[in-house]
């Protein structure tokens, strides 16, 4: 649990950037930036649930639901314009959701037989959250 609020406080640190974008990709650019916002409200409130969960059952609920969360936001990124210059960087921040959503969906089993242990080791793949913290500061970066 402490990976998906660690992602959240990254992602939200990450707003400090105030580049501009070039003029040309310059309306993709802004869509970029306001879907990948999206996604950082929509990790940012469902993070606190998981930490906040009071038995398996609950918690079992709300890893399925981020996990829907994850998976809706890996596909909102892919589906939004991208500028050329940032078409790998969004490709690596699509990837890393992806892994992101398949942590959660391990961690389910485990949640509900009360193992939160492993539950949270389940979702603390750090390769990919460093990826979409990588990713979202160099997308904020480009299009803020």
């Amino acid at each position: 649990m402490r990976a998906v609020v660690a992602v959240v406080v990254l992602l939200l640190a990450a707003g400090c950037a105030s580049a501009r974008p070039s003029s040309s990709g310059k309306a993709s650019c802004a869509e970029l930036y306001t879907r990948l916002q999206r996604v950082t409200a929509a990790l940012s409130d469902t993070s606190e649930l998981l930490t906040n969960s009071l038995g398996s059952q609950q918690l079992s609920e709300r890893i399925a639901f981020e996990e829907e969360q994850l998976r809706q936001s890996a596909q909102l990124m892919a589906t939004a314009p991208v500028p050329d210059k940032l078409a790998a960087t969004n490709r690596q921040l699509v990837a890393a959701l992806q892994a992101m959503t398949g942590d959660f969906a391990r961690a389910k089993a485990p949640a509900a037989r009360g193992d939160f242990e492993a539950a949270s080791q389940a979702m603390s793949d750090q390769q990919a959250v460093q990826h979409v913290v990588d990713a979202s500061q160099k997308i904020e970066a480009a299009c803020a």
